[in-house]
């Protein structure tokens, strides 16, 4: 009987050690503060990580109305040595936890939180009780995952698990505590409850709900809730639709039930009819028009609709119907339809030039119409951003349309366009400004040429007949003297491209020393590292199947052309991660576009047989495989190293002569 008696007192005793919180609460001040007054923190950083610290901050998380805020404030040292502040609470932090640190917030030097045990204490009311959420707020600040938010930022590494019998303990008070208004925290609650009652849950789960759909009064936000608990987290199908039913009942027209209606679409159905009939169903059910009268929350929902119904109208050729969307759609949608259906059918010839003039000429003045309707506004932390977002994507939009018209001989429509684009818009893309170099020889308005390719130098967004253009017109301006061509283009440029080239290349140099080699010429011949001696070497790893590499052709040959006179400057285009009969595939390419390259194979890795050999062997230097990827090599050493394509030639073309011009003088 005495042995019985000891064993359950040591159980005892176990089992409330282990129900104990692991976080200090020593540094708050006093011992039971409340929300009547600031919170005061007294620190001692003796033995600590920021014992020498001579600025110390702090960084308080408060567990507010059931939701995480943080504050970071700088403490003060008193004349004992110790580190103190105080922080405003309201009458609804029920919890709050501090991180002590040295430096900046979201880069400190050094941290203090308890070895990831953390500092933190629950708060009282003025009459000494609990606040609502402070038993709840204590369970998610030691499992994060109940109530996510900042809170994960708290920790360095993820907080070992909490005993279920601990956790129940907390469920069960902060119901007693709040519990009649346990919808407010429903999802947090839930969290607590799940890993508080383990394999109990989804009973107590399926009770919970359906007590709450049987009341009365229960308004449509709380069905919501309800319904994507039980739907997502339960995946109980009879419980859910209980939950759907009475939302038909109660509001046919709300929120949930526009949301329920929209989960059940059709969207990922191979039937394009499908598809079509149950996007068109809902919104007949539920027209954007009138969810625009009282807007909530799912506006993402029309946005997948409109975009799943434009979609499926576009590739079922319904194209008088997807231009029709754009009455009601705003420009965030328009933007994004005519991005995916427009453009993508121009660039792989999905559809007829022709057809697809129509419905992009019909549908780009109403998106135009629109953009200044702030649909992005969300997306973004400042307005300012936003509106920088509709310039750019409707820049892109208009250069699509105008290459359509070009490409129709439309000069006079795409000239039109062509002044909507914004100041950057108008000069900063080379292949656009291509474009409107011929729609204005097309229009035969010589007097505009000259402006168009003085203002795309400026932009260093010159193509190569951009830049015969250009030097054609200096001739013809200077009888035949060429003498200060060089001066003049130099002098278009502006000092602020000029000195982000410059910070650009400053950016990219690297010391890496070059793997060996031997690589096959497109004459079959063999090139080893002997050939490079005494020579500045640039090498462009490209594919056939890379279009960001034979875009940045163009520009590669401008470089060529400018040093093909120079014997101690040799470039080369290397083939990589090809597969297949990669030789005759890049030789027959690049001979049959026109290009005087060089070319190289890579070498095939033995080991895995891969086209790839000396690609891979440098990604440790590049941080990863993309393509395209440009390097200098000078004695042996890789010293420039830079990667993908800004989508100018000119650029690239003036990116490496910079960066080869610096190390010919070297010393």
């Amino acid at each position: 009987m005495k042995k019985k008696m000891i064993f359950l007192v040591l159980m005892f005793v176990q089992a409330v050690l282990y129900a104990q919180p692991r976080f200090d609460s020593s540094v708050f001040k006093p011992a039971k503060p409340q929300t009547t007054a600031p919170v005061q923190v007294v620190y001692s950083a003796k033995d600590k990580d920021l014992e020498f610290s001579d600025a110390i901050h702090a960084t308080f998380f408060l567990f507010e109305d059931f939701d995480w805020k943080q504050i970071s404030v700088s403490m003060q040292k008193n004349a004992t040595g110790l580190w103190t502040v105080a922080v405003p609470v309201k009458p609804t932090t029920a919890f709050i936890a501090v991180k002590f640190y040295q430096g900046e917030a979201d880069r400190p030097d050094a941290i203090d939180n308890n070895q990831d045990r953390g500092y933190a204490i629950a708060l009282a009311d003025g009459k000494g009780n609990s606040v609502e959420g402070a038993y709840l707020g204590e369970a998610a600040f030691q499992v994060p995952a109940i109530a996510g938010g900042g809170i994960f930022s708290y920790y360095n590494s993820q907080p070992p698990a909490m005993p279920a019998a601990y956790l129940k303990g907390l469920a069960e008070k902060e119901f007693a505590l709040s519990g009649k208004h346990y919808l407010r925290y429903f999802q947090p609650f839930m969290n607590l409850q799940k890993l508080a009652l383990e394999g109990a849950f989804p009973a107590y789960a399926k009770k919970l709900i359906n007590d709450q759909i049987k009341q009365k009064a229960i308004s449509d936000q709380n069905l919501n809730q309800l319904y994507s608990f039980a739907s997502a987290r339960l995946h109980d199908n009879a419980l859910t639709q209980l939950i759907e039913q009475r939302v038909n009942t109660d509001f046919p027209t709300g929120a949930t039930a526009r949301f329920i209606a929209y989960s059940n679409t059709m969207g990922s159905s191979p039937n394009k009819a499908e598809v079509i009939a149950s996007y068109e169903n809902f919104l007949q059910r539920f027209p954007v028009k009138q969810w625009r009268q009282h807007p909530n929350g799912q506006g993402f929902i029309y946005y997948a609709v409109y975009r799943g119904l434009g979609s499926a109208y576009f590739d079922s050729k319904q194209l008088d119907k997807f231009a029709k969307l754009y009455d009601d759609i705003d420009f965030r949608t328009g933007n994004e339809l005519m991005r995916w259906n427009i453009m993508r059918a121009y660039m792989f010839k999905m559809v007829g030039k022709d057809s697809l003039y129509q419905v992009s000429e019909a549908i780009l003045p109403k998106l135009i119409a629109r953009k200044g309707d702030n649909s992005y506004q969300e997306d973004f932390d400042r307005q300012t951003q936003a509106d920088s977002n509709v310039v750019k994507n409707l820049d892109d939009r208009l250069f699509t349309h105008i290459s359509l018209l070009n490409d129709l001989k439309k000069y006079e429509e795409a000239r039109k366009y062509f002044l909507l684009l914004s100041e950057d818009g108008k000069y900063n893309n080379a292949e656009l400004n291509e474009i409107n170099l011929q729609v204005l020889e097309g229009l035969g308005d010589d007097k505009q040429v000259l402006p168009l390719l003085e203002m795309s130098a400026r932009y260093n967004a010159m193509t190569p007949r951009m830049f015969d253009k250009l030097k054609a017109i200096y001739l013809k301006g200077h009888a035949g003297d060429e003498g200060g061509y060089q001066a003049y283009l130099t002098g278009l440029k502006s000092n602020e491209e000029k000195a982000a080239m410059q910070a650009y290349v400053d950016h990219n140099w690297v010391n890496h020393p070059m793997p060996d080699f031997r690589l096959e010429t497109a004459e079959g011949l063999f090139i080893t590292p002997e050939d490079w001696k005494d020579k500045i070497v640039v090498v462009d790893f490209w594919a056939t199947w890379c279009r960001p590499c034979i875009m940045a052709f163009p520009g590669m040959q401008l470089l060529v052309d400018k040093y093909a006179q120079d014997k101690h400057v040799a470039i080369y285009m290397l083939g990589t991660m090809q597969t297949g009969n990669y030789k005759d595939k890049s030789v027959n390419y690049v001979r049959g576009e026109g290009f005087r390259f060089n070319l190289l194979h890579d070498s095939v890795n033995p080991q895995t047989n891969e086209q790839d050999l000396v690609f891979k062997q440098l990604v440790p230097l590049f941080g990863d495989s993309s393509i395209p990827r440009k390097i200098i090599v000078k004695n042996g050493r890789v010293r420039y190293c830079s990667g993908g394509y800004s989508g100018s030639p000119s650029k690239l073309m003036d990116e490496l002569s910079l960066a080869i011009e610096i190390l010919k003088n070297e010393k």
